[in-house]
Parts: C-alpha cells; structure tokens; sequence
C-alpha cells in the first residue's frame, strides 16, 4: 500500500492523468484484483473515490486561496459541468463552491477525513529547534532527514528519543512540485550547541491550529490543505494567503522506515498565545 502511495500522489494534481490500476499495482509488485481489495480494506474507499477526495481537497484549497475562476478549479479536478463539480464538493465539505469562495460555509465544517482527524486549537510553548535547512520537494526530504539522523548518531543523540520538527515556509500547493524551503530537525534543550551545519532557531509560543495525520507522509502536504481551508471556515483565519510557516511535529523521525504508517501533527499559526488550549 505505502509503496503505491507516491504513484497516486503523482497523478493527483493532473486531473487529465486517470489513475490506472493496472500500472500502480505493477509497481506495488502485485495483482490488480488484489490491490484493490488491499487497498480499500485498508482507506475504507475504493482507488478512485480516494483519488477524488484529494482532488477536491486541492478544490476546496483553490477556491479559498486563489483567485482562479470556479470553472478552471472543476476543471483542474476533472469535472467539465458546474452541477457536478458541486454536487461533489456539498457533499465531502456540506457547502457549495460560492459559499467556500465566499468563505461562507452554510454546513459545519468536516473535522475528519481520509488520513487526518482531531481538529484543535492549541497553545505551544516556546521551543529551540536544531535544524538543516533544505530547498527541494516534499518528496526530497527523505534524504535531509538521514541526514540529521545520522548527525544526532554521531554526536551521541538516540535519534528515536528526539521530537522531530519540519518547518515548510512556502506553500506546497502554489509551487506544486517546484523547489520549496524545508527546515527540518528537531527540538533541543536552550543550551544546546549547534555544529557541522547545524542551525538553530527558536519556533516562538504561538496560538495555533492543530490536526493529526495518520497515514503516508506524502499526503502531510493535502492534511495542511485542509488545515488551511478549515482555519479559515470556522472563523479563525482572514488572511488572502495561507496561514505560514506550518509545522509538522512527527511521532518519530519520518522516511527512515516507510512500511510504517506516519503518526505526525500538522499545526498553523493564528496569533498570539492564550491562557489554555481549547478544542474546537
């Protein structure tokens, strides 16, 4: 199943590229039939109806934070008519494409979805965080990560006991697949001393909004989509752009082993802090 994921993560945000089972299940190393019972014992969905909800995901993100027309974000999502391309966002979201133009939902917003759930609104502390800045894809960060892996294996740190950060400061969406600003690493004490490359920098106590990702770490970047767009619905976010820098705080340092599913906290700032978290 994760070995699949990056094949259809890749054909997500072309709407013109059908997913074909038949090739994704070659490249997973198995039969067709059985990949797709795999897949939906495993999402709860069949391939195709998991691929459009993130497409209208990307949808929704659109129509919030760009100025395209409504036709072009159908478009871009493979619908050609307007009444099914809203018929298909009332459904997974309870609005109609005007009313998230509008920033006007008329249903309440869904708190859950594909891979993430517990929406809250929280208040962090102030945290020192020791980092390696990288400028690629969300993709390339397997590598960076490695990196600072075998840093804190060297310099005496079990790499497994340490809170991991990534920091993206550029939207994923707007660059798509273009190279964008990562920080990634992880929070230290404020004594610690940085060496070979190492930066340091302090993430400062913040009011922020909160989600869990439970699933494959390329679909971190679709859970802070929704993260954005939902800020935004319940009232907690006006601004024209999306809230950034967003952080992911991961359970353990991702990439190193990908047959596990990745358990992170995807987080967006809204202001300054307040006396105690609240849910939402």
């Amino acid at each position: 199943m994760l070995s699949a994921i990056p094949h259809i993560v890749a054909r997500l945000r072309d709407a013109s590229h059908n997913v074909d089972i038949d090739v994704i299940a070659r490249q997973a190393h198995t039969a067709p039939h059985y990949f797709r019972k795999i897949f939906r014992d495993t999402t709860g969905e069949s391939v195709q109806r998991y691929v459009r909800r993130y497409r209208l995901e990307l949808a929704a993100y659109r129509l919030v934070f760009t100025s395209w027309p409504v036709h072009e974000v159908a478009a871009r999502c493979g619908y050609s008519a307007h009444a099914p391309f809203t018929r298909a966002i009332r459904e997974v979201f309870g609005s109609t494409p005007a009313e998230l133009r509008r920033r006007e939902p008329s249903a309440p917003w869904p708190m859950s979805g594909p891979s993430y759930s517990g929406l809250v609104e929280v208040d962090s502390g102030t945290r020192v965080v020791a980092f390696l800045r990288h400028f690629g894809s969300h993709a390339s960060l397997a590598g960076r990560w490695r990196h600072l892996r075998d840093w804190l294996e060297v310099h005496g740190y079990e790499p497994d006991a340490q809170q991991p950060v990534e920091i993206t400061h550029d939207d994923p969406e707007l660059y798509q697949d273009a190279s964008i600003r990562f920080d990634v690493g992880t929070v230290v004490p404020p004594a610690f001393v940085p060496s070979d490359g190492i930066g340091l920098q302090v993430v400062p106590a913040q009011r922020r909004l909160q989600i869990t990702h439970t699933g494959p770490v390329q679909l971190i970047p679709y859970t802070f989509m929704h993260l954005a767009v939902s800020a935004v619905m319940l009232g907690l976010y006006d601004g024209s752009q999306p809230p950034m820098p967003y952080l992911v705080e991961y359970e353990r340092i991702p990439w190193s082993r990908p047959e596990v599913r990745t358990l992170a906290w995807v987080s967006l700032p809204l202001g300054l802090a307040r006396a105690a978290p609240t849910s939402v």
